[in-house]
């Protein structure tokens, strides 16, 4: 099988770097031509949670496809969600007749991917891991917030309609080089389930400048998140979804009910120990780097889905406007930015 990856940024270089390692025919896209010089003549180096690989990794620059005449069985979309169109768009032609496009991304990409390229043409992947692209040739694979809620799986893979295929039995022996991955036959309510912890992780650690952990560690931000978390539960079991919990061991009411009146023993195992290696959600990392965030495709596609369906969102809502204003220059990253999410949403 023939594998391409458009945009080798954290997790897209973390999953064609293993499938390399794996013995996988992998060739990584990317825009950023220091980044694809540096894999080509020093291989992209993994560390992190997984320890630390040298991998000679096949790294083009985008430019290539200008010219480019194979075609893939399969191709992993990891750009930012507000590059999705684009980049579906592009790679459609390389595409096998057989072929699939598989999007770890965050947000749920699959409703910009399905209209381009065709929802057969397509298979879900929830990813749970996290990782950072520390510089050129180099990601890290860090300690994952939804693994620390939701246990060891790195991936979790489906087809759109739930069916158990040959072809998503493939993905999953592919993706098991990455890390632990399963099937599912509920590919839109675990979606869900990973949007509540983006929407819970990113925008709190991308406002305050705290880590992962941290940011759960700490009582006022910690109360927002839930809060940001019980909004997206709720819109999407709104929609319909059958929602996995986000957290092990506790029900979807049981993080409603946390949200707002309080529950000792969840709020201990949401902020959890320290991780092995610390990290920062994707969100903060685009902040550090002055590039846009993707809020208006996770705490932004809360809101207008709840307000298409008369739902309120105010701390969703509110979340938006801060992290649009610290990228702008209008606020300053740290912790009195979740009193003014609080500010905002009571008002």
């Amino acid at each position: 099988m023939k594998i391409g990856v458009i945009g080798a940024g954290a997790i897209g270089s973390t999953l064609g770097g293993h499938m390399t390692r794996g013995g996988e025919d992998v060739i990584l896209f990317d825009p950023w031509r220091e980044h694809v010089e540096k894999m080509q003549n020093d291989g992209l180096l993994l560390d992190g949670v997984q320890g630390e690989y040298r991998v000679q990794v096949d790294a083009r620059h985008v430019d290539e496809l200008a010219n480019f005449k194979e075609k893939f069985d399969l191709i992993i979309v990891a750009m930012k969600s507000y590059d999705t169109p684009w980049a579906i768009e592009l790679m459609k032609p390389f595409l096998t007749d057989s072929g699939y496009f598989v999007s770890p991304q965050n947000s749920i990409n699959e409703e910009q991917i399905s209209p381009i390229a065709g929802a057969d043409s397509l298979i879900g992947c929830v990813s749970t891991i996290s990782a950072w692209l520390m510089e050129a040739g180099h990601a890290r694979q860090t300690g994952s917030m939804s693994q620390a809620l939701k246990g060891n799986v790195s991936f979790t893979v489906g087809e759109l309609d739930g069916r158990d295929t040959e072809r998503v039995r493939e993905v999953q022996q592919i993706w098991n080089h990455a890390g632990d991955t399963i099937v599912t036959d509920n590919l839109w309510g675990e979606r869900w389930s990973k949007m509540t912890i983006n929407c819970m992780a990113n925008p709190s650690a991308g406002m305050t400048g705290l880590t992962s952990s941290e940011v759960r560690a700490n009582p006022e931000s910690r109360s927002m998140m839930l809060k940001l978390g019980a909004e997206a539960l709720r819109v999407g079991r709104t929609l319909g979804h059958n929602i996995p919990s986000p957290m092990k061991g506790f029900t979807l009411d049981d993080i409603e009910q946390a949200a707002w009146e309080g529950n000792a023993e969840l709020e201990a195992t949401f902020s959890g120990p320290p991780p092995a290696v610390a990290g920062y959600p994707s969100l903060y990392q685009d902040i550090m780097k002055g590039r846009k965030t993707e809020i208006d495709y996770l705490n932004g596609m809360v809101a207008t889905k709840g307000k298409a369906m008369g739902l309120a969102t105010p701390y969703s809502d509110a979340a938006v406007t801060v992290i649009k204003g610290v990228e702008s220059g209008e606020f300053s990253v740290g912790i009195g930015n979740v009193k003014r999410v609080n500010q905002i949403a009571r008002a």
